[in-house]
């Protein structure tokens, strides 16, 4: 008889077994009380196999942040492909999709996003998986302050006041927090509020210099700035 392939364990893949009996698992269980032993057990395979493709509980779970972060860039190319070639849109899609993938995957957003000491955070896999998720974002706002459609500075300080406020605002529905108000709370639409705001706050202010050099203009855009436009045509022909 043929011996199966070293490694396999009867599961094809043991070490992808594992990161998905670790994700169902987190959904209902702390990481820090993750355990190697008891998800072998589980998948019916000897207590030392599963260190032979993670050698700690953290290894693993590294392994399950990458498996998040692929997760993530699944649901949000699509978005970012339909917002085009405009930056703000596109910044836009990251931030809204950021929410949604947090209430849709919880158990996989809390360890991509876990404390330092609960994850192998030198992993290559999460080190190269983290750089590739924010890649996307540091485009963007690249992109927009060439534009002028953004405001100067340094960009990791633009992208770090995105992130951190989408960010709270996905801990917030992860945790039930906002359950506590009377009106209920779609995430899809709160996110898009929150972004539209924050997409106004990193325009550059009228007569700021944007990163492209030129200062911001000061005329109001879209219906606004046509009726302020009106008003001011109708006072030259009234001779005010």
């Amino acid at each position: 008889m043929k011996r199966k392939k070293t490694g396999t364990y009867h599961h094809g893949d043991l070490r992808q077994a594992l990161v998905d009996a670790a994700l169902r698992t987190l959904e209902h269980q702390r990481a820090e009380d993750l355990s190697l032993r008891a998800l072998g057990r589980e998948l019916g395979v000897s207590p030392r196999a599963p260190y032979r493709h993670f050698e700690t509980k953290e290894e693993l779970l590294a392994a399950v942040a990458v498996e998040g972060f692929r997760a993530f860039g699944e649901l949000l190319r699509p978005r970012v492909a339909a917002a085009g070639a405009d930056p703000i849109a596109r910044l836009r899609a990251i931030a809204e999709a950021y929410v949604v993938f947090a209430v849709e995957r919880p158990a996989a957003f809390r360890v991509m996003y876990a404390p330092y000491d609960t994850v192998k955070e030198s992993a290559p896999d999460l080190v190269r998986a983290r750089a590739e998720g924010h890649g996307a974002t540091m485009a963007s706002i690249a992109e927009g302050q060439a534009a002028g459609i953004l405001r100067g500075g340094d960009p990791m300080q633009l992208a770090l006041v995105l992130w951190s406020s989408m960010h709270g605002l996905a801990v917030l529905l992860t945790q039930g927090q906002l359950g506590r108000y009377d009106k209920p709370v779609e995430a899809a639409q709160l996110a898009s509020l929150v972004s539209g705001l924050l997409m106004e706050g990193l325009r550059p202010r009228t007569g700021e210099p944007s990163a492209a050099g030129a200062p911001a203009s000061a005329a109001p855009a879209g219906a606004a700035g046509a009726a302020t436009a009106g008003a001011r045509r109708r006072k030259r022909q009234a001779g005010t």
